[in-house]
């Protein structure tokens, strides 16, 4: 891991590290929780798959209308720069706790199985994470963006709270600007709250909304960092970040169907 010193970086430094002192999770602007699981469907059980889709949909709009949850949604993954070998399709629940999501775990695998034995054999769960939401940004009004963007990030441990600061105060004003010029729909920081060990490979996940693959053309420049944070040194800024945390890998995600 790369060193700096920190008293050669007064811009960033001032905007990290010597913002007020708060605990390393206090920034949240929502707190909701999120269930994702990874599925990996075989070309055999695609259709049937596919199919059970509007059953789940029903289940989760009347988790939805009890307040258990707040959204439903299910992706495909056309591409991954490494890390979807194992699955190809996500989905996600919205809740707004943790006891929310709690409260069904028990159930669902015997119900799913129940109600749909045969989509289960050919199509499974592989994997499922449990993340809380720190910071997001999305425009107002803007409805489920047809692409996510998932970025698998691994912060260093004795770096944790300045990797937080960093996108809570750093790269969320920045994703505010691409969304208020429509460079993009939205952007969300989560942390990994389960599971967790050295043998997990991250321990942060950011999201990058898009309504059409036109807009992930449109990233974040130099000139946009400059825009939004003028008295910003760039090139420090940037060897700052990759001295603090790593990109493990990344996801496109396409939306199939979601019930908010």
């Amino acid at each position: 891991m790369k060193t700096i010193n920190r008293f050669f970086l007064p811009t960033v430094l001032l905007l990290i590290l010597f913002s007020p002192v708060q605990s390393l999770y206090a920034q949240a602007d929502t707190g909701q929780f999120q269930k994702v699981t990874y599925y990996q469907v075989t070309m055999d059980g695609l259709s049937d798959f596919l199919e059970g889709v509007p059953d789940w949909k029903a289940s989760h709009r009347n988790k939805i209308n009890s307040g258990e949850r707040l959204a439903w949604r299910i992706y495909r993954v056309p591409m991954s720069s490494s890390g979807s070998a194992w699955y190809n399709f996500v989905t996600v629940e919205i809740a707004p706790n943790l006891n929310a999501l709690q409260s069904e775990e028990r159930n669902t695998l015997s119900s799913l199985r129940n109600e749909t034995d045969h989509r289960f054999k050919l199509s499974y769960a592989v994997h499922s994470e449990i993340w809380q939401t720190e910071a997001e940004v999305y425009g107002e009004g803007t409805p489920p963006s047809r692409y996510l963007n998932a970025n698998f990030m691994y912060a260093f441990p004795e770096n944790l709270s300045e990797y937080l600061e960093l996108e809570t105060d750093i790269a969320k004003p920045l994703h505010q600007n691409q969304t208020d010029n429509n460079r993009m729909d939205g952007w969300n920081f989560n942390r990994l709250v389960f599971p967790t060990g050295t043998t997990v490979a991250y321990n942060f996940i950011t999201n990058d909304f898009y309504r059409n693959l036109e807009q992930i053309e449109m990233g974040i420049t130099r000139e946009v960092i400059m825009n939004v944070h003028p008295n910003m040194n760039v090139d420090e800024f940037e060897e700052f970040a990759d001295s603090i945390r790593e990109r493990v890998w990344s996801d496109l995600w396409e939306l199939i169907d979601h019930v908010n």
